[in-house]
């Protein structure tokens, strides 16, 4: 078995997949070919079948973790076993949330909420140019462009470059990161300067910073770039450029934030108010 996760994994990175896609989609298929009890080659179909109906039924796992153990299991089965893959084992129906939005108000709340400076400057970075988390604790020196006034992405989701705004008030506090921590290359680093901070550090700050403020909603980082996205549409930005600075491959993953903005509903005129009746 180990030697087949080995050549899964290194399939993986091969074919460019995210570190955090490599190490999930490993985990799915070693729970899979351990629950089979059965060589890897001697692994057929029924398997897989019996091993979904098992995540759902007994182990009641959530719709978005079974689809990520049919992607892995599915990759395992394609591109390291080379097998046949039965195109009617479909995702699990999921049924889509509405983002988490913070109001201004408790966007500074959380930032005030953080004693930590190198903290606080991660989440005002993600929160000031909608980065992902990771993307954020990637960032190098050199990604932040001050003369253009733009900070550079350079491996965001699927592998993909681009650029976003970068705010005065931003570059004023990462001078101020700069005199106090001298990072050499990672802009971000943790215990080693060579080394990004690690991401369940800055998702544990945001916790605490979010107990400390009182807000009662379930905000995480990613709500903090749901939240720039959302004062863009309210300021009247174009949509399309919200999907560039968000790198969304599709613009239907932007339109979401349609729907929870306020402005979205209430700037829309009714057509009975368009009549001239008498």
């Amino acid at each position: 078995m180990e030697s087949t996760l080995q050549r899964m994994t290194e399939a993986l990175q091969i074919r460019g997949y995210s570190p955090d896609t490599v190490t999930a989609y490993s985990a799915q298929a070693r729970g899979f070919l351990k629950h089979t009890q059965k060589d890897p080659s001697a692994v057929d179909f029924e398997d897989v079948h019996r091993y979904m109906v098992h995540l759902k039924t007994e182990r009641m796992l959530a719709g978005s973790t079974i689809n990520q153990a049919l992607a892995g299991i599915r990759f395992l089965y394609l591109d390291v076993l080379d097998k046949s893959w039965d195109k009617k084992l479909r995702c699990h129906k999921l049924r889509r949330k509405l983002p988490v939005v913070l109001t201004r108000q408790e966007v500074g709340d959380l930032f005030e909420a953080t004693p930590d400076f190198k903290n606080r400057v991660v989440l005002m970075t993600m929160y000031s140019a909608g980065l992902r988390i990771r993307e954020t604790v990637n960032l190098h020196c050199r990604d932040i462009e001050s003369p253009k006034m733009r900070i550079h992405i350079r491996n965001g989701k699927g592998q993909k470059e681009r650029y976003t705004m970068l705010s005065e008030k931003l570059l004023d506090s990462l001078r101020q990161y700069w005199r106090v921590y001298r990072p050499r290359e990672v802009l971000f680093y943790g215990a080693d300067k060579d080394r990004p901070i690690h991401k369940r550090t800055i998702q544990r700050a945001i916790t605490k910073s979010r107990d400390r403020a009182g807000i009662r909603k379930p905000a995480s980082c990613h709500s903090l770039r749901h939240r720039f996205a959302t004062h863009l549409l309210e300021s009247g930005t174009n949509l399309r450029y919200i999907q560039e600075l968000l790198g969304h491959k599709s613009i239907q993953s932007t339109l979401v934030y349609l729907k929870v903005t306020p402005q979205s509903v209430s700037a829309v005129q009714s057509p009975l108010d368009q009549l001239t009746l008498r």
